[in-house]
């Protein structure tokens, strides 16, 4: 029961990404998290609330890392180690919209993850992320 409900609420929050939005600097205009299916809770249990984690396995797994503001630079180090370019999953524990780069120091937007929503990230954003961050 657990399960399906948040499954149902990610869907919803995900949908909402979908939708055309209204072009601004902080809401950024597509989500790049495809729609929650049978969601394993146990794989997403290590994040912490108010943080966004990202993990390099569909549906959670490690490694994986947890940030509370984002990361300019996932190839350097310190940082979580093994995500560079090889996010497959995440879970946005915050009220905020978190951005998505392939580049480095935030370039080369990719999209953006609303606020409660966990899933696997669109086929076309796996192993890409760079850089990530709470959206300007």
């Amino acid at each position: 029961m657990i399960r399906k409900t948040m499954t149902v609420l990610a869907g919803a929050a995900f949908a909402a990404a979908l939708v055309s939005m209204p072009a601004s600097a902080s809401t950024p205009s597509r989500g790049i998290v495809e729609p929650a299916g049978d969601v394993s809770i146990t794989a997403y249990s290590d994040c912490p609330a108010n943080r966004m984690c990202i993990w390099n396995n569909l549906n959670g797994g490690r490694p994986w890392g947890y940030f509370a503001v984002g990361d300019a630079n996932l190839g350097a180090a310190p940082g979580p180690s093994g995500l560079n370019n090889n996010t497959e999953s995440a879970w946005n524990r915050t009220s905020q919209y978190w951005c998505f780069y392939d580049g480095a120091n935030y370039t080369s937007l990719l999209g953006h993850i609303p606020p409660g929503v966990q899933g696997n990230l669109d086929a076309q954003y796996r192993n890409r992320i760079t850089s990530l961050r709470v959206c300007p």
